[in-house]
């Protein structure tokens, strides 16, 4: 009789394991899913894969968390040059006000909090409209500013360690967890800038 109980005793553990196990399964497969449409929502207008959509981020893209601001996700022109000859050309009548540009912070550190911490600092700084993003395909050592239109980017150069200076044109959009049209200027921090 104790044999006959105890083996009906196992049969009940191993069958609610069984059923909570499977329960937490669905649970996940739904986050999962929920994380991974959330992640399309946010990618709708680039060009990246369904790889790239659900890898993991660093910095925060939901625009309903005050973490970091708000908006996420957002995009950048790549219709104009940006370069070393829009730094400083000496004719300041053509050069747009770089402190009231749309900048975009796109950490490519691999390093949490990177881009937040220098969002903070061009904000301190009086810069008016600085957002944050994620690099999704590796990791930069050297820190790249690039612009959409005639800015002087000496300002910004000076605060980082050697940064180098192209047209948002240059970039990738699968690269970005941003959208590009949306900025005059992308600064890809890397990890000689990591704050």
């Amino acid at each position: 009789m104790g044999k006959k109980m105890f083996k009906l005793f196992m049969e009940t553990m191993l069958r609610a394991a069984v059923i909570i196990l499977a329960i937490c399964i669905v649970i996940m497969l739904a986050l999962l899913i929920k994380t991974i449409n959330k992640n399309k929502k946010n990618d709708k207008g680039t060009n990246t894969t369904e790889a790239n959509s659900t890898e993991l981020s660093t910095e925060a893209i939901d625009p309903e968390d005050p973490t970091f601001g708000g908006k996420g996700d957002a995009e950048s022109g790549d219709d104009s040059q940006g370069n070393d000859d829009t730094d400083n050309n000496g004719d300041d009548s053509n050069v747009a006000d770089v402190k009231s540009a749309k900048i975009a912070v796109i950490n490519s550190t691999g390093t949490a909090g990177v881009a937040g911490s220098w969002k903070s600092v061009l904000e301190s700084d009086g810069y008016s409209s600085v957002e944050v993003g994620n690099y999704l395909t590796g990791v930069n050592s050297t820190t790249m500013i690039y612009a959409s239109g005639d800015y002087d980017l000496s300002d910004l150069k000076g605060k980082f360690n050697s940064p180098t200076t192209g047209s948002t044109s240059e970039l990738d959009a699968g690269s970005l967890d941003v959208t590009i049209s949306d900025f005059d200027i992308i600064i890809v921090v890397g990890t000689s800038d990591v704050k």
